[in-house]
């Protein structure tokens, strides 16, 4: 490597330069160390502790301290305490201490926020003071990819900007496989040290001298940790016996390197898996003349408790024994070595081992992944310096661990170290025959659960396809959607923020902060614009905030547990809105990469009653997203669809039941055909009624009940089929639907009644419209004679009992409580049951109808208590106080309708 000519820079009083190297893992700390000292000093491989190089250039002297990367996203409660003590202690390697830190910065990755925070929180572990001594490498792998570091500043975000004013716009960019810019870059650090008057940074004296206290105390025990492990191991050889079948369960958290580690044992490429896993799966090979069968099982968050952890994970790993019978000799348990390993992690892993068994621990391996991280740090070491927490774990195991390192090919050493060990373990049993073996009538239990749990899910699946088929025919026959607006809403920690970036297929929304307050982006996804607004957990949705078109998108996290407590809160927040948000909510799953090979039914129906009674109060609408796969468009159209769907379907809900209605009514005018001969009957009859009424009028008797003298027939139309098939004029007001009187056989409307519906937003209206005999009676045509739903008398009653009663609060105190779905179904069988109870009277008919309202009042005695009944429910909803306020409205909108009658007939 050619070496930089240098300027001189003896008038600015330096000498020497002492630099140490920061940076995340991969952003080519190594190879800048290597380009300043022009010559390969340091290896290009991970480290775990800090390595000093001495070199000259041009007269002038360099100490360069290369330190332990970290993960670039992680945050230091993340690393290893093994990481973190040797980027503190890299100030003491080059004494008094250094020039000049070199935050090395990766040019072509997103420097995202949680990047920029890692880079914080890591060079905050030497001091606040330490800024002033930090300079900002870009790193490019490639000449023709070189910008200036003006230009990577520029574009590279909020979180880069914050990094350049953090270190004083002190910024560099070089190419790691060219020494070009070497020179400039020392300049710029000799500028710096005489910026800071020669000074070198200095940490406190303390600081050091704990972190030292800490690295040496570790160093003693992990040697006496070692010469315990060698005395146990020499103790079990001793009693050794040649096996010849194994078999293994591997154990771990999420991403902990557990199907990597069973390629390694079992002598498998590991090529890389497209998912995740989610069922148990089995492997077998002959390693080194034994049978080893080991059995891979789905992993749990690290930092996610045993209750916490999906219902379906928890029963995979219970079930994994019974997958290499009669049942597995040793459970390796997988942890990483390049990560922290903290108290939460620790207790996580003791609850999802004991699910299995209390007394598991007796046979089971620390195996540690990922020991190319190691590097020439040992085991031991790293296992004291970490803490309390994993030294806990690793004496649970009665200090049995080994260290696999699956990116080594071809090293057979490793694999049979941990096959002897696993020898030592089986000497522990009777004659080496020892294994677990799970209860058979808790097996045969946990078989019949999934058993039935499959068929829930077919079926469900079945009913949700033969939804969507109907519903994509709905959609058909409505108009396209130029705009749609989705709200997603749900607990903390749903990924509801990731949701929203999937769908606009952008980083719109923080994910690495908690949402405190909404949120709304916009993009055009197939050729619509769709909004997207992220709320706060626990967001109260209210119906103000649904602009139509628009759907609550309800996300849960596929991969934990949904619980009653979980329901509960969800349903808090929509409830808040009412019953009609329902009918436009879809349940959102999610971390749709947890599911691996599984499909979403059989998670729900796994999950328990609590996330089954959620799908299915949003109408068994579900949608899946993986959020690590922002760039499938596929997923985010599907999404879409079915939203369009449901809209479509709810626009549509009233005129379903309308139809349903109607259909009613039309079965019953054809069944008039057949019944011609009563209907002329009952013609006559009330032609009889009419003189007699007449004749007694005429001789001077009075009735304090008009109805005698006109008795009202009464027919239930839907407001939409009235509209359209009656030819009248309707005015809507305050959602009630008016008749305006333009034919002579038709008054008015007797009472207009409202029906909500589960499945829709709007209210269903029927109009109560009544036809008053003329002197000269109406043609066989026109005549419409329907028996009345709801008697003026009885209702009279009830809203004189509602008044009586002191309001509706007084109702709700008094009577309970009752939830929604109850409500819902008790009006729904009762209209089912009157409207039955009308039509049956229809078709008998040949009986007379009463002559008095005080009859029909006796008649209908039976169904008072029921219609006491509906009031009471409807107090539930708190209706009734609008019910009075309709009311009124209608009687106004009657006395306005008769004086425009009475002044239309002056007139004429």
């Amino acid at each position: 490597m050619a070496k930089s000519k240098l300027p001189i820079w003896d008038s600015l009083g330096a000498s020497q330069l002492q630099i140490v190297l920061l940076g995340g893992r991969n952003c080519g700390k190594n190879f800048l160390g290597n380009l300043i000292l022009g010559k390969e000093e340091f290896v290009t491989k991970e480290r775990t502790s800090s390595s000093r190089r001495l070199g000259a250039v041009s007269g002038l002297w360099l100490t360069v301290v290369d330190t332990p990367g970290w993960w670039c996203d992680s945050s230091a409660q993340d690393t290893s305490n093994l990481v973190k003590r040797e980027i503190i202690t890299s100030v003491s390697l080059c004494s008094p201490g250094p020039h000049a830190f070199l935050i090395t910065v990766k040019a072509s990755s997103v420097f995202s926020e949680r990047r920029r925070r890692a880079v914080e929180e890591h060079v905050t572990l030497l001091g606040e003071g330490a800024w002033g001594h930090c300079i900002v490498i870009f790193t490019f792998a490639y000449r023709f990819q070189h910008t200036h570091a003006e230009e990577c500043v520029e574009r590279g975000g909020e979180a880069l900007r914050w990094l350049a004013e953090k270190c004083g716009q002190r910024c560099h960019s070089v190419v790691l496989n060219d020494d070009a810019d070497i020179a400039e870059l020392l300049v710029k650090v000799q500028k710096l040290a005489a910026e800071n008057g020669g000074r070198v940074f200095e940490m406190q004296g303390n600081v050091l001298q704990k972190t030292a206290e800490e690295k040496r105390g570790a160093a003693e025990r992990a040697q006496l940790r070692f010469l315990r492990m060698k005395r146990q191991r020499s103790l079990l050889r001793e009693k050794l016996r040649p096996v010849t079948t194994i078999r293994l369960v591997l154990l771990g958290a999420k991403g902990s390197g557990k199907t990597s580690a069973l390629n390694t044992i079992l002598g498998r490429e590991n090529s890389r898996r497209l998912c995740r896993t989610a069922q148990c799966s089995v492997g077998d090979a002959v390693v080194f003349g034994r049978q080893v069968t080991a059995v891979d099982t789905p992993g749990w968050w690290m930092n996610y408790f045993c209750n916490e952890t999906a219902l379906f994970d928890r029963r995979e790993m219970v079930l994994s024994s019974s997958l290499c019978p009669p049942g597995p000799h040793v459970f390796l348990l997988a942890i990483r070595l390049d990560r922290a390993f903290t108290e939460t992690y620790r207790r996580a892993a003791q609850e999802h081992l004991e699910l299995i068994s209390e007394w598991i621990w007796a046979r089971t391996i620390l195996l540690f992944t990922f020991g190319d991280w190691l590097a020439d740090t040992t085991t031991e070491k790293l296992i004291e310096s970490e803490g309390e927490p994993l030294r806990w774990l690793v004496e649970k195991c009665s200090n049995r661990y080994h260290v696999l390192n699956s990116k080594t090919k071809g090293d057979g050493f490793q694999v049979r170290e941990l096959i002897r060990k696993i020898e030592e373990v089986m000497t522990c049993g009777c004659d080496g025959s020892w294994h677990y073996e799970i209860e058979r009538r808790e097996l045969e239990e946990m078989k019949r659960w999934m058993k039935e749990e499959g068929e829930r899910a077919t079926d469900r699946l079945r009913r949700k396809e033969k939804q969507r088929l109907e519903a994509k025919s709905e959609l058909e026959n409505a108009a396209p959607l130029r705009e749609l607006r989705m709200i997603l809403v749900g607990g903390r920690k749903g990924g509801k923020s990731s949701c929203g970036n999937t769908i606009l297929n952008r980083h719109d929304f923080p994910t690495n902060t908690q949402t405190v307050s909404c949120c709304e982006n916009q993009c055009r996804i197939e050729g619509k614009t769709v909004s997207v607004l992220d709320t706060p957990g626990r967001f109260p949705v209210t119906s103000e905030v649904l602009r139509t078109p628009s759907a609550v998108l309800l996300v849960v996290n596929v991969s934990s547990s949904f619980t009653a407590l979980h329901r509960e809160a969800i349903e808090e927040q929509l409830d808040a809105g009412g019953s009609q948000l329902w009918s436009r909510t879809v349940v959102l799953f999610s971390h749709g990469d947890w599911l691996g090979d599984t499909s979403v039914e059989q998670r729900i129906e796994s999950e328990g009653e609590p996330l089954r009674r959620l799908v299915e109060r949003c109408g068994n609408r579900y949608h899946v997203l993986d959020n690590k796969n922002q760039g499938d468009a596929a997923q985010v159209t599907e999404l879409i669809q079915l939203v369009e769907e449901m809209l479509a379907a709810e626009r549509q809900a009233d005129v379903y039941k309308d139809d349903r209605l109607w259909r009613r009514v039309s079965s019953a005018e054809e069944q008039q055909n057949n019944v011609m001969l009563r209907r002329r009957n009952l013609t006559n009859q009330m032609r009889r009624r009419n003189r007699l009424s007449l004749d007694s009028a005429e001789s001077g008797s009075s009735s304090s009940h008009p109805e005698e003298l006109n008795p009202t027939q009464v027919v239930a139309f839907p407001a939409r089929r009235a509209r359209r098939q009656s030819g009248f004029v309707f005015s809507e007001r305050s959602s009630l639907v008016f008749l305006s009187v333009l034919k002579r056989s038709w008054s008015a409307i007797e009472l207009p009644l409202r029906f909500p519906s589960p499945h829709s937003l709007t209210q269903q209206t029927m109009l109560l419209v009544s036809y008053q005999s003329p002197p000269s009676f109406p043609s066989e045509e026109n005549l419409v004679s329907v028996h009345p739903l709801c008697h003026p008398a009885l209702r009279e009653r009830t809203l004189r009992r509602m008044c009586e009663s002191g309001g509706p609060q007084t109702l709700i105190d008094r009577w309970g409580h009752s939830s929604l779905e109850e409500l819902e179904s008790f009006i729904d069988s009762y209209f089912e049951m009157v409207w039955d109870q009308t039509m049956g009277s229809f078709q008998g008919s040949e009986s007379e109808p009463p002559a008095t309202v005080e009859d029909a009042a006796v008649r209908d005695a039976g169904g008072e208590e029921l219609l006491f009944s509906i009031d009471r429910k409807l107090t539930k909803l708190e209706l009734l106080e609008e019910i009075r306020r309709d009311l009124a409205e209608v009687k106004r909108n009657l006395e306005c309708n008769t004086k425009l009658r009475d002044q239309s007939a002056t007139e004429n």
